[in-house]
């Protein structure tokens, strides 16, 4: 890793960890209300954002910090905007967060697809139809976080849910975010910037899953 890239990996780890730390802060905040949907969300998000943690140290798998960062970001804008009520507050703020984690999402699909296409002997799929299935997985998942919201409403008598209108057009950012990413993926593909990103992560999953469930 050159000194540059280094600087990089160690700025933004430590930009995740600080919001890390906010998301706890905001668990006190949210327990001491007794908003104990958020101080449950509040817990899962906080086991989410330990994941590239526990793979390093149980599968010797380091996340790219650009995955990292994005995971940190992603869950700290949800619970910060319930605990802080920015979803009420400032406008279109519900959308924002639709919009980032569909990014997230859809990125996610598109390095575990690309690392599977990579390395392992099971699946060889066409970038195109990468993007495709990217764009497809990503507006899945925003049924599936609707679903989630619904239930939530239903069993905690909250308001996650505003009506159609607010539910359609989260599903259209979402689905809108699952384009750039796709059309975004293709692109790194293509000119061999997410080859060079995902080397050492593609490697640590071929050698740590991969090449252990041959086994």
């Amino acid at each position: 890793m050159r000194e540059e890239e280094a600087d990089d990996y160690r700025r933004n780890r430590a930009i995740s960890y600080t919001l890390r730390i906010v998301m706890v802060i905001l668990l006190i905040i949210a327990a001491w209300r007794r908003d104990w949907v958020y101080v449950v969300a509040c817990v899962i998000s906080l086991m989410i954002s330990f994941i590239p943690t526990i793979l390093k140290r149980d599968y010797n798998i380091t996340l790219p910090w650009e995955l990292d960062l994005m995971i940190a970001s992603a869950l700290f804008l949800h619970i910060g905007g319930g605990v802080l009520s920015a979803y009420y507050l400032i406008p279109g703020y519900d959308h924002l967060t639709h919009f980032v984690s569909s990014v997230l999402v859809s990125f996610l699909a598109f390095v575990v697809i690309y690392i599977l296409d990579e390395y392992w002997d099971g699946l060889h799929m066409d970038i195109y139809a990468m993007a495709f299935v990217v764009v497809i997985f990503t507006m899945a998942m925003g049924v599936v976080w609707e679903f989630l919201e619904w239930s939530i409403d239903l069993v905690f008598g909250t308001r996650e849910q505003w009506g159609l209108q607010d539910t359609m057009r989260d599903l259209l950012v979402d689905t809108i975010g699952g384009i750039i990413m796709a059309f975004g993926g293709v692109k790194l593909i293509k000119s061999g910037k997410l080859k060079e990103m995902l080397k050492d992560f593609g490697l640590q999953v071929y050698r740590s899953i991969i090449r252990q469930g041959k086994a």
